[in-house]
């Protein structure tokens, strides 16, 4: 999974599931495979509780990811789009 995909599929259920959120108030992000996203959580993109031995574990966007993968995602492309970047 390339970065776009995973920063695709976070301005996806942001848009789908949480419109009138504020994104720093947001808990569920994002689920993915630990192996997919471990370098994003290594390289201090994406923050999560759980451990490596989870597998599968829910990660947040730090403020900088945010600002600079997740809003510019959101703010040029529809949530169909959106999903098609996602891979769905």
């Amino acid at each position: 999974m390339r970065n776009i995909q995973i920063f695709a599929e976070m301005a996806r259920r942001k848009v789908q599931f949480h419109k009138n959120e504020e994104w720093d108030k947001i808990r569920l992000w994002g689920l993915f495979n630990w192996s997919t996203i471990s370098r994003l959580i290594n390289n201090g993109k994406l923050l999560t509780h759980m451990k490596k031995e989870h597998k599968v574990i829910w990660v947040t966007p730090t403020k900088e990811t945010w600002e600079k993968e997740i809003k510019p995602l959101i703010d040029k492309y529809s949530l169909d789009e959106l999903t098609k970047l996602a891979g769905w």
